[in-house]
Order: C-alpha cells, then structure tokens, then sequence
C-alpha cells in the first residue's frame, strides 16, 4: 500500500541551499520535494498551477522578494502554507513574515534536524518558530502595542528594511534597484523613507548605522553618529 508523501516546493535563489534542502526533506519517508524554483515569477506561475503542501521560501530572490510573494500567494491561494527559510535575522523579519500570513520562521543556520522539526510544524498547521520569536508574538498580542526596547528599525516597511539590510551589504542605488527589481529613484525615495524614520543626517550616516546595525547584531542605529569618535592621541 502506497502512503501518501508531503509534498514541498523549494524557492531560493541558491542552488547549492536548493540541494542541500531537496538532500535534507528526499532523505525522510513521508516527504518529498516536487518542484523548485529560483525567482519570484517562476515560483508563482508552478505554484499557482501545482497543488504543494509546503512552500518552503527564502526572502531575497531574483526579480522580486519573498515579502511579494508570500503576498501574492496568500492572495491567490489562501490556503497555502509558507515557511520562510531566511538568513536574515528573525528579530528584524520574524514578526512581519507571521503577520503576513506565514506558517512560520526559521533562519538557515538551524541545525537540520530543527528544520525537519520546523517543516512538521508548519504541515500539521501548527506555527513553526523559534522559542525566542514565539515569545515576542505572545508579548505584542498580549500588549497590544509596540514594546519598550523593540527595534526602531520596525517603523520601516518591509521594502524600507529590505534596502537598510542591503545598504548594510555595501550596495549603492544602481545595485539596490537591480537586486530589488525596482528603479533607482524607486530605491533613491525609499532611502529618503529610512533616513527621515531613523533620523540619519545624511546617505553616509545611514550607510553607517546600516553597517554598525549588521555589525553589532541588534544596536539601536539611532545610537551611531554620523562620523566616528576621533582616535585618542598617541602618548
């Protein structure tokens, strides 16, 4: 007798992550990888003509951006279930993606068996996150407002945070627009957006606060000052 196997449907831009998941779900009995894709565009037109049980999503991709994705499919097919695999940090992306719609969060450097674990979760219709996120969700659903001590960087859409994590990659404009899909005077009023919410005096500033932020893993950048402290004179 035939037992009926999960199905899951891979979208990541990098196809040495594409394998190393299809080598990781294909090695367990009751799941399977069915299709893959490495862009937005491709990912939307298999998933809305192939029925999957599991979309398993990075959010930085060619010609668009999980954020849309996840978007358009809770959209077009509100039944489907998402779990975000991302290298971005879930204290920026966690909630977002949760409130988007999301089954669940969970960063790639999850030791494997903790993403198989993640991948039942989200199967069964359960959310699939980590202690720490799972946390922060109950403290804002019990308080209801933004918590004392919570990022600054929340005050940006999810488009605006998207260009502060690639300004904190050194990416210029022309690079910005290519990555996101968008023009640069797109990109160009996006950085404004950022600079007005984070108080930067300048595009150095806000290169600086986006570099200190990756840096330090979670410093408030409204901490960084425009320029350096001066180097104390040598003695």
């Amino acid at each position: 007798m035939n037992v009926r196997k999960w199905q899951i449907f891979i979208v990541d831009d990098h196809p040495l992550v594409r394998l190393g998941i299809t080598q990781l779900v294909n090695a367990e009995s009751d799941m399977f990888v069915c299709g893959e894709a490495e862009d937005m565009r491709t990912a939307l037109r298999k998933l809305l003509t192939a029925a999957v049980d599991l979309v398993l999503l990075d959010l930085s991709l060619r010609g668009g951006d999980g954020f849309e994705l996840l978007t358009q499919l809770r959209t077009q097919r509100p039944n489907q279930r998402v779990l975000v695999v991302s290298t971005h940090d879930e204290r920026l992306y966690g909630e977002r993606i949760i409130r988007a719609g999301a089954s669940g969060y969970i960063m790639k450097a999850t030791e494997p068996d903790k993403i198989l674990a993640a991948i039942r979760k989200a199967l069964r219709g359960d959310l699939a996150v980590s202690e720490a996120l799972a946390a922060s969700l109950l403290s804002s659903v019990m308080l209801g407002q933004r918590r004392e001590g919570q990022s600054p960087l929340d005050t940006l859409s999810d488009r605006e945070l998207e260009v502060f994590q690639l300004l904190a990659q050194g990416m210029v404009s022309r690079d910005i627009a290519k990555a996101l899909g968008i023009s640069a005077k797109t990109v160009e009023t996006h950085q404004f957006n950022v600079r007005t919410k984070l108080g930067a005096e300048s595009m150095h500033h806000l290169r600086r606060m986006a570099f200190a932020w990756t840096r330090e893993g979670g410093e408030d950048p409204r901490d960084i000052p425009a320029e350096p402290p001066p180097r104390a004179a040598a003695k």
